[in-house]
């Protein structure tokens, strides 16, 4: 589903200032029907790396291959990717109904108002349905992306830190949808920084740092521990 080789991005400042070098051989493979956890501080670059997924940064070095082809803006690959942004920017004058069936629209596919509907309701937001997307808060508005990701049943979702903003029973509740959309077929991959968030729902992980990928396997296997030493931390003895 998705293949990332040997990426290289580096960010040019100027003549006189010292290029930044967000990915370093970034290298990843995502497998149809896993939910993929890309984990990794702030800084990382976690969400550069998306963006060469995503077409949006071309890599100095390295290729990328997204459902077989090379991801470019526009292209019909698309029509089966869904993405919630880390910040999401919509059409501040729509309405949530408007939004979420407007954006629903680009899929190409004709987008029920049942369908809008039951996304809105799933995610929460039945009684703001008619409020301005300027009046929404930060989590809402995550919500209206989320809400749109589940009108269909896209074959690969990007979430870049899709839980920031959202209240816990909401989190618990999109952990849920993200589970349900991965037994209905999508592959998920998801941008986090939470161990916690990445640990509860992700069959396969990528652990990054300073643009490269220290560790790549199965979840199950970078939370075993094989170690026999312990480390012991006492206070000194009163006297």
């Amino acid at each position: 589903m998705i293949e990332a080789d040997k990426l290289t991005v580096i960010f040019r400042r100027g003549p006189f200032r010292k290029p930044i070098v967000a990915l370093q051989r970034f290298s990843i493979q995502v497998q149809q029907g896993d939910i993929f956890g890309l984990l990794g501080p702030n800084g990382a670059g976690k969400s550069t790396a998306l963006y060469c997924l995503l077409g949006l940064i071309r890599p100095n070095h390295g290729s990328v291959r997204v459902l077989g082809e090379s991801p470019q803006p526009g292209s019909a690959l698309f029509e089966g990717v869904a993405y919630v942004p880390e910040e999401p920017h919509y059409h501040l004058y729509l309405t949530v109904e408007e939004a979420v069936s407007y954006y629903g629209s680009l899929y190409r596919h004709e987008v029920s108002k049942m369908k809008v509907n039951e996304a809105i309701q799933r995610v929460g937001l039945t009684e703001f349905r008619d409020l301005k997307v300027s009046r929404c808060s930060k989590g809402m508005k995550q919500k209206v992306g989320i809400a749109t990701c589940l009108l269909t049943t896209p074959r690969l979702v990007f979430l870049d830190e899709p839980t920031r903003g959202l209240d816990p029973v909401m989190t618990r509740e999109f952990r849920e949808m993200l589970l349900d959309l991965n037994r209905q077929g999508s592959t998920i991959f998801i941008n986090s920084h939470i161990l916690s968030e990445v640990e509860s729902v992700c069959n396969r992980v990528a652990i990054m740092q300073r643009g490269r990928v220290l560790a790549q396997d199965e979840m199950t296997r970078l939370l075993r521990t094989d170690s026999d030493s312990y480390a012991v931390e006492c206070d000194a003895a009163a006297n």
